[in-house]
């Protein structure tokens, strides 16, 4: 009987994922984000949306591998986790003002919508709506690169992720 190797937890080396932006808003670099678990990269490196719209849209094809109001965890067909964390400290409004569209486990294509969020709602609670789109360090040892400051429409390219 042959040994069982078990699958590696990093993604092959040498690949690039594009990841889109998940709003129409600014883009800025995650050291701008009012959240020091986000801005010193705690979670890992990528970038922001100052969202415009509460339409919140997966960044990457794949699957949905979490579902919290606030948050959704994604997994690339070719390994690599993605992170969308919506507003700062959204948490505290436990689901008031979010509306999933997906489920734990859906499969997804870039552009599907996640979540469909009331800014008035985290206006009105006086919390930041920023969108975090994060790759987590314990997934990737890859690079985060090509952020440019700027207003982008959904599903233009915020970053790309080079293993």
């Amino acid at each position: 009987m042959a040994n069982a190797t078990a699958a590696p937890l990093l993604p092959a080396a040498g690949r690039s994922t594009e990841i889109r932006s998940p709003a129409d808003g600014e883009a800025v670099a995650l050291a701008e984000v009012g959240d020091g678990v986000f801005s010193e990269r705690m979670l890992g490196d990528g970038a922001a949306v100052r969202p415009t719209s509460g339409h919140v849209l997966a960044p990457v094809s794949g699957q949905v591998v979490s579902v919290l109001p606030h948050a959704y965890g994604l997994r690339t067909d070719d390994g690599l986790d993605v992170l969308v964390h919506v507003g700062i400290d959204t948490v505290e409004l436990e689901g008031r003002g979010f509306a999933p569209r997906v489920e734990q486990g859906a499969e997804v294509r870039a552009g599907d919508p996640l979540v469909q969020v009331d800014l008035d709602v985290l206006a009105g609670a006086g919390l930041d709506p920023t969108v975090v789109v994060v790759v987590p360090t314990t997934v990737t040892d890859g690079t985060v690169h090509g952020l440019e400051p700027r207003v982008l429409a959904a599903g233009d390219r915020l970053v790309v992720v080079t293993r």
